[in-house]
């Protein structure tokens, strides 16, 4: 092989190799990503919240979530209770979501330590989440798949402790006015009672 037939076969690989890079690059940068978690509520003490976000640079349509089993629902007990909560029948996890901006996240009230646990011992369910591209040049749809675990073991030792300031802030700034109140109408009543010769 000559050496001009070397350079134009390693030009094509060069083209080629720069070609599928832009490819990626575009993909990561419009393509949406949808995935499921399990986070602590840090205003409400012992909640577990059920969290579905598009964590992806595109817009997600028709998403539809397939658990490798179903989720608990309504799983509420601190200590691990002696029945087993319910299986989830409504909701988005069930019945799907029509479209998530990037960046956009639905929070369910999922639980509490006790009760999940019940639900789920020390196994984790995986949940397939399936959502379609909005924009794309061929003719049929074309669907992106995320994988998500959600594993209740991990929230075993967690801070529980009422993390809400602002409302804790209110709660006591109501109560120092109520305080001033009574103390001025204190004085109002005490020097409106006073003689003068």
């Amino acid at each position: 092989m000559e050496a001009g037939n070397w350079i134009s076969l390693f030009m094509a690989l060069i083209a080629t190799a720069s070609a599928t890079i832009t490819y990626v690059v575009y993909r990561s940068a419009t393509d949406p990503e949808v995935i499921v978690y399990a986070d602590v509520d840090r205003k409400r003490p012992s909640i577990v919240n059920l969290i579905i976000k598009n964590i992806g640079k595109g817009p997600a349509l028709d998403i539809s979530f397939h658990p490798s089993k179903p989720l608990p629902a309504e799983a509420f007990s601190i200590e691990v209770p002696k029945d087993m909560p319910k299986p989830m029948v409504s909701g988005p996890i069930v019945t799907g979501v029509p479209y998530l901006a990037p960046g956009q996240e639905l929070v369910l009230t999922w639980g509490q330590f006790g009760g999940l646990k019940k639900y789920m011992g020390d196994s984790s369910i995986t949940v397939t989440s399936r959502c379609c591209r909005q924009r794309t040049l061929r003719p049929r749809p074309s669907y992106i798949e995320s994988i998500s675990k959600l594993d209740i073991t991990q929230f075993e030792r967690s801070d529980v402790s009422d993390h809400n300031w602002g409302a804790k802030l209110v709660k006591t700034l109501e109560a120092t006015n109520k305080e001033l109140s009574a103390i001025k109408d204190n004085l109002k009543s005490s020097s409106g009672s006073g003689s003068y010769s």
